[in-house]
């Protein structure tokens, strides 16, 4: 009797081992505990002046994540991960800045952040991301203080800086024929910091000599004094970083007076995000830095992102738009290098991530001294194009980014001091 149950019961566990083998694999997958998501946190303008701006770098961004997500996330040594964003408006207030990074942070639990357009609220976040051991990306503002003097381990960027920037215009000009330079730019950290580093480049590569330099608050909206004062000083080319409402409205009134008839004008970042939006009142012929100037259907990496974006938003991207898509794209690659998204192991991995951008700058890299990218620029000049209801760039140049960096040896120095 005892033999008869025993027979039994092994005949019964070898059915029922059979059966478990012939369940389908993806069945038994399907009954697991999904992984809990990675959360990070958005810091970012989105209200106000610059919203139009800072919900282009949102957008990209979330255009990068959209296509990991429904792959079903990132991979992480543990399987994968879907990524949830928590986006919190800081209207272009340091302070708010901070509360936000903070909430997001203690309260709702992110395992980093990112964002900022403004360069005063990318300083005050990165202070605070420092001070709490917390990862803070910057995908925007681009004070070079916040990579150099002020840089810290929790701090990575991957747009260029003003430092950068301002060197690649005045490397761009050292053999043009214009000596006399006027200057505009906006009155606050971001606008100091670009008039800094293109002198200083100015000097380096004896580009030339300074007039005059103007100096406008940012939101200005009469800028007669200023427009005024430039044509006064007979600069033979103007040197302006003012950006969004405040270079339109600049670049309309000035044409009132005749400025650019009488002289050149380079203007940094007039490209998708100022040549959509002022149409055909935008001047031909002024020089435009751009890091990636507009161009569709371009390659078929390209015109994928282009079109993905377009389906989201209704329209095409801008060179915000593609920043959000890189910082996405840089993050992702850090997480999978990493296996993690554990805060050191994460920061280690991040120092020495590459990515293929769509811009012309093509594969850009982390530097591992100061987390600062190599993203180049480019410049060209303004024309009409009877395909599209604004201008484009023609001419363009790409100025790679690595030689306009200053060295790791220079950027600890500062840092150095500033203890």
């Amino acid at each position: 009797m005892k033999l008869k149950i025993t027979l039994s019961v092994l005949m019964s566990s070898v059915i029922i081992f059979a059966l478990i083998l012939a369940i389908p694999g993806s069945v038994l997958v399907a009954t697991a505990k999904p992984l809990p998501p990675i959360k990070i946190g958005i810091v970012q303008s989105v209200s106000g002046m610059v919203s139009d701006f800072a919900l282009e770098d949102v957008e990209g961004f979330k255009v990068r994540i959209d296509e990991i997500n429904e792959k079903g996330g990132v991979k992480t040594k543990d399987g994968l991960r879907k990524i949830k964003l928590i986006v919190r408006d800081n209207k272009l207030k340091p302070d708010i800045a901070v509360k936000n990074a903070k909430s997001l942070i203690l309260e709702q639990k992110c395992n980093f952040l990112v964002g900022c357009i403004s360069s005063s609220c990318t300083l005050a976040v990165s202070q605070w991301a420092k001070e709490n051991k917390a990862l803070y990306w910057c995908w925007d503002a681009r004070t070079h203080h916040a990579t150099g003097s002020r840089g810290h381990r929790y701090y990575f960027r991957s747009s260029g800086n003003t430092w950068m920037n301002g060197h690649a215009a005045a490397y761009y000009f050292k053999d043009k024929p214009y000596t006399r330079w006027g200057f505009i730019n906006p009155d606050y950290s971001y606008g100091r910091s670009q008039f800094e580093s293109f002198v200083h480049g100015m000097k380096e590569f004896k580009a030339g000599v300074k007039v005059t330099e103007q100096w406008p608050k940012l939101g200005t909206t009469d800028f007669t004094p200023f427009i005024t004062a430039l044509m006064a000083a007979k600069p033979e080319m103007i040197y302006s970083s003012l950006w969004g409402t405040d270079a339109m409205t600049f670049i309309k009134q000035s044409k009132g007076y005749g400025l650019f008839k009488k002289m050149g004008y380079v203007g940094l970042f007039h490209g998708m995000p100022l040549l959509r939006p002022i149409g055909q009142e935008m001047v031909e012929g002024i020089y435009a830095l751009t890091e990636a100037p507009f161009v569709y259907p371009g390659p078929p990496e390209n015109r994928a992102f282009y079109d993905a974006y377009k389906d989201r938003t209704g329209k095409l991207p801008s060179d915000y738009s593609v920043l959000g898509y890189n910082a996405a794209t840089f993050i992702v690659a850090g997480i999978e290098k990493a296996g993690t998204a554990e805060t050191e192991a994460l920061i280690d991995a991040l120092e020495t991530v590459c990515i293929d951008t769509i811009a012309p700058a093509g594969r850009i890299c982390i530097r591992k001294c100061d987390h600062q990218s190599d993203y180049g620029i480019c410049i060209g000049k303004t024309v009409r194009d009877p395909k599209w209801p604004w201008f484009v760039l023609k001419d363009i140049e790409i100025i790679p980014g690595a030689p306009t960096m200053r060295s790791c040896e220079q950027i600890m120095d500062e840092r150095a001091k500033t203890k």
